[in-house]
């Protein structure tokens, strides 16, 4: 019988203790500020991470799992499996698939590698979807299948407090048009074939949160089963005030998530950064 092994790294902000209950592995990217090495979600915390973020004067640096990482992981578990899927954030954000792919040619059973063309809670979602279908039964064709048509139909939707962070790191993509906007206007982002692109300006934190449930409101299917997805970078505030206007908007998921915007995608999102996930077949 096939035995299907799921990789993941760490961009996909889980919990550690998501990973151990669903018998996924995660190969964690890491994050330096100046002379101090952590493992994303490993050695450091969001809220960390953050604190440490609004203190430096410097600008936090991340770096892709090696070649090596990715190697040990895949060789442990062709040990005991047949097939390994190996889920990650967008090629065009980080080098991490590039470190999957090297790997995965050095280990004798089958990997594949999928760039998700997301990134935060959203590959997320991917990986929990190959979750239940591995779960289910299903073969490792058929979860590719279910991985590949849920990253065409999950959609990110996010706010940061400043662009500053996506520019100085060099992820701002197609929302480079918007730096030096008027005060206080929020353009609602997200993902465009893996890259930031801008989707819609508007004034002020409130009404951003209020258009992005809105905009979801707009494209699911109540009827349908539905993931919705609610993420944070040290913005509890937000978070408190995001579930509030779902409420009102009579929103019900068939699944809610809630986490944390990690220390590695909140390197380019910066603190006060808020995301909205959905995915619906």
């Amino acid at each position: 019988m096939e035995k299907v092994a799921i990789v993941t790294d760490s961009t996909a902000d889980f919990e550690l203790s998501y990973y151990e209950k669903h018998d996924v592995s995660m190969v964690p990217l890491t994050v330096r500020f100046e002379n101090e090495m952590f493992k994303d979600w490993i050695d450091i915390k969001p809220k960390e991470f953050y604190q440490k973020l609004m203190a430096s004067n410097v600008l936090s640096k991340t770096s892709q799992p090696t070649v090596a990482e990715f190697e040990e992981v895949y060789k442990r578990l062709s040990e005991k499996c047949s097939h390994i899927i190996s889920i990650h954030l967008s090629s065009k954000l980080s080098g991490t698939i590039q470190s999957a792919q090297i790997a995965s040619e050095n280990v004798d059973i089958p990997v594949t590698i999928i760039d998700g063309k997301l990134a935060s809670l959203a590959t997320g979602v991917l990986v929990d979807l190959a979750v239940k279908a591995r779960d289910e039964g299903k073969t490792a064709k058929e979860i590719i299948q279910v991985v590949e048509k849920a990253s065409e139909k999950t959609k990110i939707l996010f706010i940061v407090d400043t662009l500053k962070y996506l520019q100085l790191g060099g992820r701002i993509g197609k929302a480079q048009a918007l730096v030096g906007s008027l005060l206080n206007v929020k353009p609602i982002l997200t993902l465009e074939d893996g890259v930031v692109a801008p989707l819609k300006k508007v004034k002020g934190t409130k009404k951003a949160i209020q258009e992005i449930v809105s905009i979801v409101k707009k494209n699911i299917n109540q009827s349908r089963p539905y993931y919705l997805v609610l993420a944070h970078g040290n913005a509890p505030d937000n978070l408190s005030y995001l579930k509030i206007v779902f409420a009102e908007a009579e929103l019900k998921p068939t699944w809610l998530v809630e986490g944390e915007i990690g220390s590695v995608i909140g390197t380019y999102t910066g603190p006060g950064a808020m995301a909205v996930v959905y995915y619906q077949e």
